[in-house]
């Protein structure tokens, strides 16, 4: 029992020893904890002094601070997160020696079509063959092709597509590159249209095996018959067609199509090219001209609407024949013909490659009326101004429409209009330079009339009328502005003595 008291005593002693060493622990500030079993280095740890208890003050029990954001009206992200759409690439095999596309596929969010990642090729040693190309768009797409330029030497590359805004990585696939020709077929129809019809020939090139279009492909075709041989070079384009005007003249020929590639492998091809005579439209522009001039011929010549560039037309106009070659679909001579008269001309076109074509017009040439000017000698006082009329008219005393009067050599004109033109006439040249005396006065001396000579000319504006002139006289007679005396006499005006002497 004793042995039992004095454990159960001992066992309270050294829980309590124990207690007071942990409080000592704490207060000491710095502890260092180790294992026996791990060998590693101890970690230290350092209590501030400051930082006593986490419990915020006024906060005890079950009580607790919340902590709300309101984002409810948060715009979103405008750069997408690689969570929003998917990107993949497949394993592919290319030919080095052109440029090809890599096909990537995107599977856009239901609510969001946005998508921007970077595409990165890298070789063997994961070190970057082509600079990184970043391909974005806000519309919608369930693919695009990266292009991929000819020149890679021949091995296994690693395609990886990234999202741009956080670097995720949407998929990796292997590229391979490779040197192997291809395997082609080559196809066409034979040609027949008519010549400057527009109407192309049509050539194929697909994949032997896959019957897949090659784009890219050189493609050497010749047109040969007894008397000429053209060749043409076209590329395919998208799904390996190549469509083109051969534009060659009339005429059947053997076309000989072939691959013009060294890595396309393609049989040649043999057809046959029929190209006929087209026909055509032909218009004459109204001819019309006045006599002494030259009267213009001019033949519009068409073919399936486009402007025929060969051939001539030939004029056949008062028995004579004009030969003219055409010239991005026109012809055009001018002729002088004397006489005034309707005539009746044909125009004919010939050219190797279309269909004659004769079609009939007429071309006028118009009387030219000689002109008079009608106008009286004018008189008039000293000092004074008059508006006069000048009529002009044909010999034959009809009103000439249009034109214009000009006076002697000057630039100043006035214009005809319905036979009559107005002129604005300041009559003067009478006074002679006076003389002054003190015992006189004021002496000057005017002519009794002066007349002066002009030149009046009509240009017409069109060549309806003949230009005519005509001269006429215009006297100033002398009269005194203010006593209206026509000979000498005196005046006296503010205590001086002017004397007017008329000779």
């Amino acid at each position: 029992m004793f042995k039992k008291k004095y454990m159960i005593l001992l066992s309270l002693i050294l829980v309590s020893l124990c207690a007071l060493s942990c409080v000592s622990a704490s207060e000491d500030a710095d502890a260092t904890v180790a294992t026996d079993d791990v060998d590693v280095d101890p970690i230290e740890a350092s209590v501030d002094e400051g930082l006593e208890t986490n419990v915020e003050d006024g906060l005890s029990g079950d009580e607790t601070e919340t902590l709300t954001v309101d984002n409810s009206n948060d715009d979103k992200v405008s750069v997408p997160s690689f969570d929003e759409y998917n990107v993949t690439v497949n394993d592919s095999t290319i030919h080095n020696w052109q440029k090809e596309s890599v096909r990537i596929f995107i599977t856009p969010s239901d609510d969001y079509y946005a998508y921007d990642f970077c595409v990165n090729v890298y070789d063997s040693d994961n070190n970057p063959v082509l600079d990184e190309e970043e391909i974005y768009s806000t519309e919608p797409a369930n693919y695009v092709d990266y292009v991929i330029p000819a020149g890679l030497s021949p091995g296994k590359y690693k395609i990886e597509i990234k999202n741009w805004y956080d670097d995720h990585i949407f998929s990796t696939a292997t590229l391979t590159v490779v040197n192997d020709p291809f395997y082609a077929i080559i196809s066409a129809e034979n040609y027949n249209a008519y010549y400057n019809s527009g109407v192309q020939y049509s050539i194929r090139v697909t994949e032997s095996e896959t019957g897949y279009g090659l784009s890219g492909v050189s493609i050497k075709i010749v047109f040969s018959n007894s008397r000429n041989t053209y060749t043409r070079y076209y590329t395919s384009g998208s799904d390996g067609y190549i469509k083109f005007d051969p534009k060659i003249p009339v005429g059947t020929y053997t076309v000989t199509i072939s691959s013009n590639n060294a890595h396309v492998i393609a049989s040649s091809i043999v057809k046959s090219a029929t190209v006929k005579k087209s026909s055509v439209s032909m218009s004459l522009a109204k001819a019309s001209t006045y006599q002494g001039y030259k009267l213009t011929l001019k033949a519009t010549v068409k073919s399936q609407g486009r402007n025929v560039n060969e051939g001539t037309v030939k004029f056949t106009i008062n028995g004579k024949t004009y030969s003219v070659a055409v010239k991005n679909g026109v012809a055009t001579k001018s002729i002088k013909l004397k006489k005034a008269k309707t005539y009746k001309y044909t125009a004919t076109f010939v050219g190797d490659n279309f269909n004659t074509k004769k079609v009939a017009g007429k071309a006028k040439v118009n009387k030219r009326y000689a002109t008079k000017i009608v106008i009286k000698n004018k008189k008039g006082y000293y000092n004074t101004k008059k508006t006069i009329t000048v009529k002009v008219k044909t010999k034959s005393g009809k009103k000439v429409k249009d034109g214009y009067i000009y006076v002697g050599s000057s630039d100043s004109y006035s214009k005809v209009k319905n036979g009559k033109a107005k002129l604005y006439v300041t009559f003067s040249g009478n006074y002679k330079k006076g003389k002054y005396s003190y015992s006189s006065g004021f002496t000057f001396y005017f002519k009794k009339s002066v007349s002066t000579k002009f030149k009046l000319k009509y240009v017409p504006k069109s060549l309806k009328y003949k230009a005519s002139t005509k001269k006429f006289k215009i006297t100033s007679k002398y009269r005194c502005p203010d006593c209206h005396k026509k000979s000498s006499h005196s005046h006296s005006i503010n205590g001086y003595n002017i004397k007017i002497k008329v000779y």
